[in-house]
């Protein structure tokens, strides 16, 4: 006997199972609910079983496979059918199969490297751009002649000191130079990436299903 998000049977013992959302598999890797799910049951023999039952096996020839809560579902009733099964979390389950290779540090340098460079004079060039537009040097000049009450043309303090605050301010605001950081709230860097790997996860779990759909 099943409860799954919607209708209800009381009977014993109690199921309960939360789904990951996002697994990695290595290709042909045959997963069971153990690496798919946490399950609690109130009959440790049950609990067990299910933990220890074949699920799926991870596709060769793709990047990605998708696992429903249904799948699961009906598994775990083929298995045993006595109990309230109780399913928490996503509906499916995105498994990304991924085969462990031989990383190359050097390569991986200098590719930091490159990107770093790249993104080092891309963010120059907007940050000059954008001073050009507002016409920065002239504000940093009247600047200068309201705090000290002298007209100067070059007033080379303020441009260190202001360009000095742009990049301390930077540092501030994104917390993410070194691994110790100042505080403990994620950093809009961090809150960004977090956005990105989610949409990522559901462009290509949303790509999956209709595949499969189509070739079924």
């Amino acid at each position: 006997m099943i409860l799954c998000r919607e209708g209800l049977v009381i009977d014993n013992p109690q199921i309960f199972i939360q789904l990951e959302p996002k697994i990695d598999a290595k290709p042909g890797e045959v997963l069971k609910i153990k690496h798919i799910a946490t399950v609690y049951s109130s009959a440790e023999y049950l609990k067990q079983g299910i933990l220890e039952l074949d699920i799926h096996k991870a596709s060769i020839d793709k990047n990605s496979d998708v696992l429903s809560a249904l799948q699961i579902v009906k598994k775990i009733h083929d298995y045993s059918s006595d109990g309230i099964l109780t399913v928490l979390g996503a509906p499916e389950i995105l498994v990304n199969i991924r085969e462990n290779k031989n990383v190359n540090l050097a390569f991986q340098y200098i590719k930091i490297a490159l990107i770093s460079i790249v993104l080092f004079f891309g963010a120059a060039l907007a940050i000059i751009n954008f001073h050009e537009d507002v016409n920065m040097e002239e504000s940093l000049k009247d600047f200068h002649e309201i705090i000290t009450g002298e007209k100067s043309e070059n007033p080379i303090f303020l441009y260190i000191s202001y360009s000095l605050g742009i990049g301390i301010g930077m540092i501030t605001f994104f917390n993410h130079i070194v691994k110790k950081k100042y505080k403990k709230d994620p950093s809009p860097l961090d809150v960004e990436m977090h956005l990105f790997e989610k949409n990522i996860d559901k462009y290509i779990l949303d790509t999956t299903k209709q595949i499969n759909k189509d070739k079924s």
